[in-house]
């Protein structure tokens, strides 16, 4: 529920997005058990807005002036702040408040969790204290609601990035496989689908044999070749160069790339993961070479795609008809121009350097560096350098250049993943680490360093051990860790760790490690990741602390409690007031349901509660029933319930009030009120005949006018009339007597 107050800032409610947020089953089960336990009919949470309803109209005003206390209104109608208050003297009529201040993990007070009743209460020292954990589990869940919106936008994230590396692979027009070996089923993307003229729908289902089956069959042995090498584990990937059937059954050249990635403890390939990459123009232009002059036959190494010869400045001598296809130049325009001329400035160091080292070596590599393409462009070209000034046959130094555009384009995109997700690791909030198998580290990222860092104040933390940031007693655990780590490698391991902090106190993490082997099989570095719980662990532990005092409030109590399901009425939980009340054991009473403590007479009405309920909708009901204790003892009870949630069930709770003696009271004053009204009517009725016939003989006895023989027997009816007259009372004080009136 939501109140308003103005005047309080909004930036922490928005920060963990409530305002607007529908109420939660967790927070009415908090306003369920905060009712039950204060005894009130409203119990809610006022969280602070700028809207809407006046300030001076709000009872939260005045709690939030103390933000670490319960404030506590009794009787608001006594109370000079409220008894003119609308609230007051109107709907909802509030008599009682008692409100404990929200307040944030910075600081802010975000609202009240607060009870109301409609006339005055006074709250027992338990029930305060209830209230004070109730409200803390409010701000907790306030906490974790944050929490959870934090995640998803960092899912989000995850999946943006996700998409934008679908993109970059895209971009490289690489094709991408995936082999589960325990299913024999491959995934692939479009790419590679469509470098053989399918669609992925087409080649549904794949698995290693339909692929096969596209492979062209004079290079299946080598394939099987190079996938068992990885298998046994003599290499940890394969690279090679094979043929494969396209949909219109033509040939294409596929450069294939594999590695396994996961193993099974036994040591038995799970995945395997590769890419393919269209090769098909780099292989023509290999043959093409293969059929150029005899004098060049020797020179054309690894399908280089363009061959000139130059002399020691850098001036063409010569140039293959290659030059056409690679850059758009005829080879005759290169003959008598400087190689410098074509090369981009900023690479011109590079060829410098080749002919410097042309001194001392015959034979070298080029990195990559820019030619001049025809149409202005700049194509990336990889050069072998070969001093054949000496061999008479060709005089000059012989360069053999592949144009690899496609591939410098493509590492730098890689290498710009690479260094975007080597920042994500160094501004993620997780830290990350490497080590060698001795423990030091090899690897740290930024938010590692600036929690840990401290503790190497001369500022270099590779290198040093990683048990300089664990506290002593934890050093075993990890070290027992790290020998399960190495002892099935791949596998993930998770340890709960104290770290030491800036401020003297623990920082409590937990870390997943997990042991790389090298090309050898042999351990050769743990990666581990970690992050920062002990918000979390302390969070779980005052939860802990909170149930246990809702369980000392319901096991202490002086009077019979009892938690029962609501479909089959059996116990599930007592206090040891209804053990001693009603004289079963605990396991007695969870062998036992609700018909068990009654007469048959009773068990009818054990349906009528819930047909209240489901009828009004009503989560809380009260009636009196009889009860049977073990003895066989038939007792009155006023009985009190309430639907809870426990253990991930819908239960009742139910609270017991043996009232046999004031009903036998009762009963007692009401018999004695029949024997008074029986006893009244006699006086009222047999008493007055007497009485009257008397005085009409008395006034006849006065009359001057009778005989002596009248008078006396008048007074004869005298005597008669007084003796019925003390007959009457006689039985009335006999009456009283025996009923003890």
């Amino acid at each position: 529920m939501k109140d308003n107050c103005e005047g309080s800032k909004l930036k922490d409610l928005k920060a963990i997005d409530l305002l607007d947020t529908p109420t939660k089953k967790e927070y009415d089960e908090i306003f369920n058990l905060a009712a039950f336990i204060c005894d009130t009919p409203i119990s809610l949470v006022s969280i602070i807005t700028d809207t809407h309803t006046p300030l001076y109209q709000s009872f939260c005003v005045h709690a939030i002036k103390v933000p670490q206390e319960l404030f506590i209104v009794e009787d608001a109608r006594k109370d000079v702040r409220f008894k003119n208050n609308t609230l007051v003297t109107g709907t909802p009529n509030i008599v009682f408040y008692a409100g404990m201040p929200l307040i944030s993990r910075t600081g802010i007070v975000l609202g009240t969790f607060c009870v109301i009743d409609t006339k005055p209460k006074k709250l027992e020292k338990k029930q305060l204290d209830a209230l004070l954990s109730l409200a803390n589990q409010v701000v907790n869940l306030f906490e974790l609601h944050s929490n959870r919106v934090v995640i998803k936008e960092m899912a989000k994230n995850h999946a943006s990035e996700s998409d934008r590396l679908e993109n970059i692979i895209k971009a490289t027009q690489v094709g991408t496989w995936e082999w589960d070996l325990s299913t024999d089923m491959v995934t692939i993307n479009e790419q590679w689908a469509s470098m053989l003229g399918y669609t992925i729908d087409e080649l549904q289902p794949i698995t290693s044999k339909s692929i096969h089956k596209m492979v062209f069959p004079e290079d299946i042995p080598s394939v099987n070749k190079m996938n068992a090498a990885c298998f046994e584990k003599r290499a940890d990937f394969y690279v090679g160069d094979f043929r494969f059937l396209h949909k219109k059954g033509h040939a294409v050249w596929i450069h294939d790339r594999g590695q396994v990635i996961s193993w099974s403890k036994e040591g038995q390939p799970l995945l395997m993961v590769g890419t393919h990459t269209d090769i098909t123009k780099q292989k023509e232009n290999e043959i093409i070479n293969d059929h150029s002059e005899k004098r060049f036959k020797g020179l054309v190494q690894n399908g280089s795609d363009l061959i000139v010869i130059l002399d020691i400045d850098a001036n063409y001598h010569y140039c293959s008809p290659t030059s056409l296809k690679v850059l758009g130049i005829p080879p005759e325009e290169f003959i008598g121009k400087n190689a410098l001329q074509y090369i981009h400035i900023d690479d011109h160091e590079i060829i410098k350097e080749s002919i410097l080292r042309l001194e001392a070596e015959t034979q070298f590599t080029l990195r990559p560096y820019r030619f001049k393409h025809r149409d202005g462009s700049w194509r990336w070209l990889e050069t072998v350098v070969t001093n054949l000034m000496d061999n008479p046959a060709i005089g000059g130094i012989v360069a053999n250049s592949k144009d690899v555009t496609e591939r410098v384009i493509t590492e730098e995109k890689l290498k710009k993943s690479e260094d975007y997700y080597r920042l994500l690791y160094d501004s993620q909030t997780n830290y990350v680490v490497r080590t060698n198998m001795d423990g030091n580290y090899t690897y740290v990222n930024k938010k590692f360093v600036e929690e840990f860092g401290w503790l190497h104040p001369e500022g270099e933390i590779l290198g040093k051990n990683c048990l300089t940031s664990i506290i002593d007693y934890h050093h075993q655990k990890t070290h027992d860790v790290v020998g399960q780590c190495i002892e099935e490698p791949g596998k993930v391991f998770k340890i709960e760790i104290d770290k030491p902090s800036k401020n003297g106190k623990i920082v409590t993490t937990l870390w997943d490690f997990v042991c790389i082997l090298d090309k050898e099989g042999v351990p050769t570095e743990l990666q581990c990741i970690g992050l920062d719980i002990t918000a979390r662990v302390k969070s779980q532990k005052a939860l802990e602390e909170s149930e246990q005092r809702y369980s000392d409030i319901f096991h202490l109590s002086p009077q019979p409690m009892w938690v029962y399901d609501t479909k089959t009425l059996k116990f599930l939980d007592v206090n040891k007031a209804a053990m001693k009340h009603y004289g079963y054991s605990y396991d007695e009473f969870l062998d036992m349901d609700l018909r068990d403590i009654r007469p048959e007479s009773e068990i009818p009405k054990l349906e009528e509660p819930s047909n209240h309920i489901q009828q009004k909708g009503e989560s809380y009901y009260h009636g009196e029933y009889i009860h049977k204790k073990k003895n066989g003892k038939e007792i009155i009870v006023e009985i009190h319930t309430n639907i809870l949630s426990y253990k991930g069930k819908l239960v009742k709770v139910a609270l017991a009030t043996d009232i046999t003696e004031s009903y036998k009271h009762t009963q007692a004053i009401e018999q004695q009120n029949k024997k008074l009204r029986k006893i009244a009517w006699t006086q009222s009725h047999r008493v007055r005949a007497p009485l009257t016939s008397i005085m009409g003989l008395v006034d006849l006895l006065n009359a001057h006018d009778q005989t002596a023989d009248e008078k006396e027997q008048v007074l004869k009816y005298i005597m008669n009339s007084a003796m019925e007259l003390d007959a009457v009372i006689r039985k009335i004080v006999s009456t009283t007597q025996k009923n003890d009136i």
